[in-house]
């Protein structure tokens, strides 16, 4: 295998289903800025005084663009979008797919057997019922007067731990039909999401992005036994189910690990990307997690090791936001707890601030 830190182990639990916050500025001097920033989990599960805090945080150091997702309790996460709006920070809404009232009454997650969390099958995945939901949350966030700067239905969907289609356990195998059934059903619901965002007042100019989808490596997928489609391989099976007709971008999270040579570091975030394109060919990639680790809870905290790492990890990305190649840079995580946070001992550490420096002209 080729050398990397353990996959996030720590996102192999319930704790971190799938919601996502990211920290942005504007950055750079192309046509359509990029958008730089990082992820914070869970923002809506937090008590309204902690959120406050939170995005208190974010101001203080420069923040102006912030990815959130729409998870149950619906009506807490949009609260959060709220608050985050009412600070002046732009929003780029995720929204979780492990949501059962996207599902027919009695649906069941598949079991996950303790290696992750138990999720829902795409396949089950109700278009309509997922309409509901996504109409009355754009309407809320227009009667807020809240203007997205993108929405991105589904993450990691192209690997076992937020897609129960794929397989769990070390020797099982996927059902070919099942899978290509939750394909379909998911660019569906991007498609409503589409229709859905041209009936709104503030964001039918929003950009669509596909699922962030995760760059796993499949050896280590085969040990804990979770079941991964590379992702240029999964991006495929969308296009062929219609998908570039209604996104804008399409998802990819990045993980290039603290350990190896950053030669091996460099390969590894550039064969992450290599299937990201132009407006002029194929799609460009908004990169909607990236992260490096630091283990240590120590405080002061020593952060150079990672902040050079995370500073060659940009360069690569200012490259491909310079060729039109990305459009969106969201560092996984702000301050969850998660050995990729940033904000370590009361600030922002120097990984935090190499994360979102302006793009390298």
């Amino acid at each position: 295998m080729r050398p990397r830190k353990p996959y996030r182990s720590t996102r192999i639990v319930p704790a971190l289903a799938g919601t996502m916050l990211w920290l942005g500025i504007l950055c750079g001097a192309q046509a359509e800025a990029a958008e730089i920033g990082f992820n914070r989990v869970n923002l809506g599960w937090k008590q309204p005084a902690e959120r406050k805090t939170i995005i208190d945080a974010m101001k203080r150091s420069g923040v102006a663009s912030v990815r959130l997702s729409l998870s149950a309790p619906i009506g807490q996460s949009i609260d959060a979008v709220r608050m985050a709006n009412a600070a002046g920070l732009r929003v780029l809404l995720e929204i979780s797919l492990n949501n059962r009232a996207f599902y027919p009454d009695g649906t069941k997650r598949r079991s996950a057997k303790g290696r992750s969390f138990d999720v829902y099958r795409l396949s089950d995945l109700d278009p309509e019922r997922y309409r509901k939901v996504i109409r009355d949350t754009l309407a809320k966030l227009d009667k807020a007067g809240v203007k997205l700067v993108g929405v991105e239905p589904g993450n990691e969907i192209n690997w076992a731990g937020y897609n129960g289609d794929l397989a769990v356990g070390a020797d099982a195998k996927s059902d070919p039909a099942k899978v290509a059934d939750g394909l379909a059903r998911y660019v569906e619901i991007v498609r409503v999401t589409r229709e859905e965002l041209q009936k709104t007042k503030f964001n039918r100019d929003a950009k669509l992005i596909s699922a962030g989808l995760s760059d796993m490596p499949v050896p280590f997928s085969r040990r804990v036994g979770l079941e991964i489609v590379p992702a240029p391989e999964w991006t495929s099976r969308m296009q062929a189910q219609g998908l570039d007709q209604w996104v804008d971008a399409y998802g990819i999270h990045v993980y290039p690990g603290s350990t190896g040579s950053t030669e091996s570091r460099d390969g590894l975030v550039r064969e992450a990307l290599s299937f990201c394109g132009t407006a002029a060919a194929g799609k460009p990639c908004w990169i909607t997690e990236w992260g490096v680790a630091n283990t240590s809870p120590r405080c002061p905290i020593d952060d150079d090791t990672r902040a050079a790492q995370v500073d060659q990890v940009r360069s690569i990305i200012d490259a491909d936001i310079e060729a039109g190649k990305v459009g969106a840079a969201y560092y996984f995580d702000w301050d969850s707890g998660t050995p990729y946070s940033v904000w370590r001992c009361g600030g922002l550490s120097a990984a935090g601030r190499a994360a979102v420096r302006p793009v390298a002209p």
